[in-house]
C-alpha cells in the first residue's frame, strides 16, 4: 500500500531527532526566558458535583523557567470599569518545556498532593479533587516579579507547535490577571504572600461629618 516517505516525513521522527528538538527548546527558554514562581491550586472542601471549592489554598511555590510569548494590556494600561468594580485586563502567554515539567516538577507536585491526602507518594492523584501532575492545570497561579502581579492559568495548550516529529515539546499557558477573592497563600515566599492581600488599585475613603 502507498505510504509517505519515512525518511523525510515531518510527522514521524527518531528518538535522536526528537531529543535534539527538545534540547533546543530547553536551551532557548533558558537563554531568553525568565524564572517564574508557579503555584498549584489546592481545593478545600471541593463539591464534586459542581466542582467548586469553598476555599482555595496555595502552599507550594516552584521556580520554573518560562518564555514570555506575548503580553496584552500592559502597553495600553487596560483597566475596565465593570459592575463589580475596576478590574485589570492584563494577559500573558507563557511557554514552558514539557520534558522539564515531567522530569523535575510533576513528581514533586504528585507527591505534594498525595501527602495532603495521606496517600503513598507514588500513588495516582485524585482527579475528582482537582489534583493532577501530568501537566500544569487551569486555576493554578504564576507570580510575575516585574510588577509583583499574580496571574491565573486560564487554558493550557499542549499541541502548539503541532507535534513536530510526532511529539510535543512545550506547554503554552494562557493567563489573565488574578482577581483575589479570599484565597489563602502559605507559600513561604513573603513577596507572594503579601501580594495576595494587596489591592491593585488605590482605595479612597471618605469621612462624613455633621
Amino acid at each position: 500500500m502507498p505510504s509517505t516517505n519515512p525518511f523525510f516525513s515531518s510527522t514521524t521522527g527518531y528518538t535522536g531527532e526528537q531529543n535534539l528538538i527538545d534540547n533546543l527548546v530547553i536551551e532557548q527558554i533558558g537563554m531568553f526566558g525568565i524564572d517564574l514562581q508557579y503555584m498549584p491550586r489546592e481545593n478545600v472542601n471541593l463539591d464534586r458535583l459542581l466542582h467548586e471549592a469553598t476555599k482555595d489554598v496555595f502552599r507550594l511555590s516552584m521556580s520554573i523557567p518560562m518564555y514570555i510569548k506575548s503580553f496584552n494590556g500592559y502597553e495600553n494600561s487596560m483597566e475596565m470599569l465593570t459592575k463589580f468594580g475596576v478590574r485589570s485586563a492584563d494577559e500573558l502567554t507563557l511557554i514552558m518545556s514539557r520534558s522539564q515539567w515531567t522530569t523535575y516538577y510533576a513528581p514533586y507536585v504528585k507527591s505534594f498532593y498525595n501527602a495532603q491526602d495521606g496517600r503513598d507518594p507514588l500513588a495516582e492523584n485524585n482527579a475528582l479533587e482537582g489534583q493532577t501532575a501530568r501537566r500544569p492545570k487551569e486555576g493554578d497561579l504564576v507570580f510575575f516579579p516585574y510588577d509583583g502581579g499574580i496571574f491565573e492559568v486560564k487554558y493550557v495548550m499542549f499541541d502548539q507547535p503541532f507535534f513536530m516529529l510526532a511529539k510535543g515539546y512545550t506547554f503554552e499557558l494562557q493567563l489573565e490577571k488574578f482577581e483575589y477573592s479570599g484565597e489563602d497563600f502559605q507559600t513561604g515566599q513573603e513577596v507572594i504572600d503579601k501580594t495576595s492581600v494587596r489591592s491593585d488599585f488605590p482605595v479612597v475613603q471618605f469621612n462624613m461629618v455633621d
